[in-house]
């Protein structure tokens, strides 16, 4: 016998198709074309339901954002966390992560609506929280995961989130660039620099 959901299930599974179909919508067609009736057609879900848990545009566009940043901060962390468990080496852990900014769903995405917020102060207000929440995430896989060769040069921290900004900025070529060695060298030459100011931790099994 199937045992029936509790309403908090319920209502938990319908924030996140509303949230799922937000983040389709605004990479399917941008941010000025999401609509909630767009949202609510794409997630199946009622307007009632829609706007019981989301009001507006600008709510469902947050809450969205933060589940999503919520979850690739996830993936940044085990992508850490294997990295210092020795499932794989740095030069590994960079391809691993170029390649979860280049064809996850958040970058363009999260792109979609820095846009739209530089714009939009309301948004720009209720975004900014996430936005350091999910860099003090980043930050804080960083200090567990690396140790800097000097500290009174570059730190983990610093090298890092260069790392992660030059990773953007290739993330936004992409968008129209599609020649694989293009990336291929920058990523080559991205590896040997940051061998030259980190070294990652090693955990040892107890």
């Amino acid at each position: 016998m199937t045992r029936r959901r509790t309403q908090d299930e319920r209502s938990a599974e319908t924030r996140r198709l509303l949230h799922q179909a937000t983040i389709a919508s605004l990479l399917e067609v941008g941010y000025a074309n999401t609509s909630t009736p767009g949202i609510v057609q794409r997630a199946g879900v009622s307007r009632g339901a829609q706007t019981h848990h989301y009001p507006g545009k600008i709510d469902l566009i947050v809450a969205a954002t933060e589940a999503m940043f919520d979850g690739f901060a996830d993936d940044i962390e085990k992508l850490a966390a294997g990295l210092r468990t020795g499932s794989y080496d740095l030069d590994t852990f960079l391809e691993k992560l170029w390649a979860e900014m280049l064809n996850g769903t958040w970058f363009y995405a999260s792109l979609e609506i820095i846009v739209a917020a530089r714009g939009d102060q309301d948004l720009r207000k209720r975004l900014e929280p996430l936005i350091l929440d999910l860099h003090a995430r980043f930050e804080a896989a960083w200090e567990a995961t690396f140790t800097a060769a000097d500290e009174k040069s570059i730190s983990s921290r610093v090298a890092m989130n260069l790392v992660m900004n030059v990773f953007r900025g290739m993330a936004v070529q992409a968008v129209l660039r599609k020649e694989t060695h293009y990336f291929a060298e920058m990523l080559q030459a991205i590896k040997s620099m940051l061998r030259a100011y980190v070294t990652p931790v090693t955990e040892v099994a107890a």
